[in-house]
């Protein structure tokens, strides 16, 4: 099965509309909509059971997919729990559907890594890090450090969708990039409308903290990817370019703060 090419312009379009969502203010209504719209759209994604890469590719490969793998397959309970304190019947059930997409992230990548020969990772460090992280204080903490992973992850999928040659793989990619959107315009919203009372100070506050915590994630992602990354001829430097522009879209559409803005004063 090859699914159809998802074009940028495809990409842009998908922005668009998941940005739109939020321009009059954060709804959990119209998100709900918008995911149960995505759940019928989804086409279904089967990789068979040999994959087209060459050979140097795949241990790399492997290696950073197994742990992406691992982070998309969690059942999402801490974060439910949170959501529910929320009282907010629509809200509670976006959040159930964004982590049944993860979880659907998690199948496809399974059978990439399967395709490749590879076997699935049933624990990793960076996996733990991130759960402990998320489990600190409350939902928007939980919430602020789930961005980083979807920020890295979308950089990387796009990456991974950009330069593999096998067109099946690139464009299962690119689905999971279109997914990937709408998880982050998600969140954002969420961040903007419980910070959008908070005094300038407080969320530049905010904003210092959780730029040290995403830029201490990149580096550690680079160390441990950087094998994968020239594998598909991307430079470190210019996949951390990429990093730093999503995270400074996010953190505009979060706290309408610029990071320099917060860095310079």
């Amino acid at each position: 099965m090859v699914l159809p090419k998802v074009p940028k312009a495809l990409e842009e379009a998908k922005e668009s509309s998941s940005l739109a969502l939020n321009e009059e203010g954060f709804s959990s209504k119209r998100w709900l909509a918008y995911f149960q719209e995505n759940k019928k759209s989804c086409p279904q994604i089967v990789i068979p059971a040999t994959v087209n890469i060459p050979a140097a590719m795949r241990p790399p490969l492997i290696h950073s997919l197994q742990r992406f793998q691992i982070g998309e397959t969690g059942e999402g309970k801490h974060l439910k729990k949170f959501a529910a304190r929320m009282n907010d019947p629509d809200y509670e059930k976006c959040i159930d559907m964004f982590i049944k997409e993860e979880q659907h992230h998690a199948r496809i990548l399974a059978q990439m890594i399967a395709g490749m020969d590879g076997t699935l990772l049933s624990w990793h460090w960076s996996d733990l890090v991130f759960i402990a992280l998320r489990r600190l204080l409350h939902l928007k903490t939980e919430i602020f450090v789930l961005l980083i992973a979807e920020v890295i992850g979308k950089c990387f999928y796009r990456t991974c969708s950009a330069n593999l040659e096998d067109p099946l793989l690139s464009d299962a990619f690119s689905l999971i990039v279109l997914d990937e959107l709408g998880h982050l315009e998600f969140h954002c919203g969420f961040l903007r409308k419980q910070f959008e009372n908070s005094p300038v100070l407080v969320r530049k506050f905010v904003l210092l903290c959780w730029s040290w915590l995403f830029y201490c994630a990149c580096s550690v992602f680079i160390a441990d990817h950087k094998r994968a990354l020239m594998a598909l001829n991307v430079q470190p430097k210019q996949f951390l370019e990429d990093l730093h522009t999503t995270f400074r879209i996010c953190s505009r559409r979060s706290l309408s703060l610029e990071w320099q803005e917060v860095v310079e004063k």
